[in-house]
């Protein structure tokens, strides 16, 4: 009977075994149904438009499931997602946004990762400044690229010199002269920039009146190219041999380059032998650019007093009378002072009217060549486009557009701006550059007396 009962509880014993093994085994076999798979991934390589990952997934169930991948930046799946057959050596290319990874079984449960990644891959600030160098109170836009896979990183704009430069919201603003450094960083990603501020030129300011008149060396050679090549720049953007591009070179000149040129020291044509553009006679200078350094007049062959650049005096003044200095200077002058010795001592090198409007046009890309402004049997600047006398049926006309002509005779100058109201003019005379604003009837026009402009020539043609 003991055996009996001894071989009834080994077969219990034997099927609550089998009871509990069946329960192990069915809850592992719940268990690996329900189960998430883990995502992994692995970035393999970047540039500055994408990077390239490869993508793990983790089964831990005891049966084998075939996935589908979405990879979007969308945090949740709905209808738009788009599914793909997932393969382990499958790489996918990720632009710039938040990433998220998605995952969907055979029996459609869907898994979904955090954001894939949460770093700033790459930083690249584009060394295209659109100048060499920048006015004070201007603001400036940088070209940067940066790659950020997976949750938006804040990357942080500095400046090395904020009284230079001052950034508010991630945007530039000059402040003052000199170098500064703009760098771009976020985690240990970061590339930088070197951005110079210049007094050397400006926005436009109509107050042409106001500023002093130059007298003095003002810039290197290096500062000097600089300038020429923002010039440039200005008439591209405008229109190289178009009416517009001539407009730019007169605004540059008068409108936002801080100093006003005296009006022309030297006195009387020159004719060169060779080429008549290689002189610096009448405040005449054929070359592109400003002449503001030595090297610009290299190759001329011929000059009255000696070659001077702009703010240079042609003759020391040893005089011991200064009392006429500021006078001479600001333009309160008598035409017999034009050609003495003691103008050229208190007058420093600039333009004449013709040479202001040659030197506007050759920068744009037209070359009248050694032509003054014309008046009575003499060819000259009045006679380049339609001469229509001033009169109010003309001012308050469309006829008149930026980059005509105007002038009296002996006396020319270039419209640099028509309103509604107004007409905006650049010229050269005893004051020397500047822009005057007339209103639209011939009364403003007469009120300048002698010194008032008589007719408009037309450039249409």
């Amino acid at each position: 009977m003991s055996n009996k009962k001894q071989k009834k509880k080994t077969k219990l014993i034997i099927l609550l075994i089998t009871l509990l093994f069946l329960v192990i085994l069915s809850v592992l076999l719940l268990l690996s149904i329900i189960s998430k798979p883990t995502i992994s991934y692995n970035i393999n390589n970047f540039n500055e438009d994408y990077a390239n990952i490869s993508v793990d997934i983790k089964d831990k169930s005891l049966i084998r499931r075939n996935y589908e991948i979405a990879i979007d930046n969308n945090l949740n799946v709905d209808e738009n997602t788009i599914w793909q057959t997932y393969e382990r050596n499958n790489t996918y290319d990720l632009k710039s946004d938040t990433y998220y990874i998605h995952t969907r079984d055979s029996l459609n449960n869907v898994v979904s990762s955090d954001s894939i990644i949460n770093s700033t891959l790459y930083i690249d600030i584009k060394d295209n400044l659109k100048y060499p160098f920048y006015p004070i109170n201007e603001d400036i836009d940088i070209d940067y690229k940066v790659l950020t896979i997976g949750k938006d990183e804040n990357f942080i704009i500095q400046s090395s010199d904020e009284n230079i430069i001052s950034i508010k919201d991630n945007k530039l603003h000059t402040n003052g002269v000199g170098n500064c450094t703009i760098t771009i960083s976020s985690n240990n990603i970061s590339d930088s920039i070197d951005i110079e501020v210049t007094d050397l030129y400006t926005g436009i300011d109509t107050d042409s009146m106001s500023k002093p008149i130059l007298n003095k060396t003002i810039c290197d050679i290096t500062q000097a190219h600089k300038l020429d090549e923002v010039l440039r720049i200005m008439i591209e953007d405008a229109g190289y041999q178009t009416r517009a591009g001539v407009v730019a070179a007169a605004r540059f000149l008068t409108l936002q380059f801080p100093y006003r040129l005296a009006y022309f020291a030297e006195s009387g044509k020159l004719d060169s032998t060779n080429d008549p553009r290689l002189s610096d006679g009448e405040g005449r200078y054929y070359h592109k650019g400003l002449y503001l350094s030595e090297d610009k007049f290299d190759d001329l062959v011929a000059s009255i007093y000696g070659k001077k650049y702009w703010g240079q005096y042609f003759m020391e003044d040893t005089t011991d009378d200064h009392s006429r200095d500021a006078e001479f200077l600001e333009g309160g002058l008598t035409t017999a002072d034009l050609g003495s010795s003691l103008y050229k001592m208190k007058r420093p090198n600039g333009l004449d009217c013709g040479g202001f409007v040659s030197w506007c046009y050759y920068n744009a890309g037209f070359d009248f060549g050694d032509m003054g402004a014309g008046g009575p049997g003499t060819y000259g600047m009045s006679m380049l486009g339609e001469r229509v006398s001033i009169s109010d049926e003309l001012l308050k006309s469309d006829r008149i557009k930026a980059g005509d002509l105007c002038g009296f005779i002996g006396h020319v100058g270039i419209v640099v701006g028509v309103e509604d109201d107004y007409i905006w003019i650049a010229d050269t005379i005893r004051s020397g550059t500047k822009v005057r604003r007339y209103e639209r009837n011939i009364e403003s026009f007469n009120a300048l007396g002698a010194d008032a402009f008589t007719y408009f020539m037309l450039m249409d043609d």
